[in-house]
C-alpha cells in the first residue's frame, strides 16, 4: 500500500480516504474505487491487520468470510464487489451504505434517553431478520 498525498492507495484502483474503525482483525476504510477518465464509486475496504496476515487460521477465516459474504444479496446487506491481496495485506470491498451505522444510533439514543423505544428496537430487529431470511 503506498501513500499519494494524505490519501493511502491499495492496489492501483482503491484509495482509503479514512479509517473507521478497528476490530479484532481488520480495519475498516471508507475508500474509493478510482477509475479511467476520472471514474470514481465509494465504496468501504475491510482490510486485514498487517499483525494477523501471519497467523494461517486468521487469514483462512477472512477469506472464509469474503466467499460467504459474496454469497448474500439483500438491500440490508453490504454487496461485496472484490477480494484482494496486495503486498501480503488481504482486504474486502464491499458496498458503502449512506446513514448511520446502529452503534452509532444506539450511542446516541443511550446519550438522550438513555435507550432506544420499543417501536425502534422492533424495527431494528427486523431489518436484521429481513437481511438474515
Amino acid at each position: 500500500m503506498e501513500t499519494s498525498g494524505s490519501t493511502e492507495k491499495l492496489g492501483s484502483k482503491y484509495s482509503l480516504l479514512e479509517l473507521i474503525g478497528t476490530g479484532g482483525m481488520a480495519e475498516v476504510y471508507r475508500a474509493k474505487l478510482v477509475g479511467t477518465g476520472g471514474f470514481e464509486k465509494p465504496l468501504v475496504i475491510k482490510k486485514l491487520l498487517s499483525e494477523m496476515a501471519g497467523d494461517k487460521e486468521v487469514v483462512e477465516n477472512f477469506i472464509d468470510e469474503a466467499r460467504l459474504a459474496a454469497l448474500l444479496q439483500h438491500e440490508n446487506i453490504a454487496c461485496v464487489y472484490d477480494f484482494g491481496e496486495q503486498d501480503g495485506s488481504y482486504f474486502i470491498a464491499m458496498e458503502y451504505l449512506f446513514g448511520k451505522d446502529l452503534h452509532t444510533t444506539l450511542s446516541q439514543a443511550k446519550s438522550a434517553r438513555g435507550t432506544i423505544g420499543i417501536n425502534q428496537a422492533l424495527f431494528i430487529a427486523a431489518q436484521i431478520c429481513a437481511g438474515m431470511d
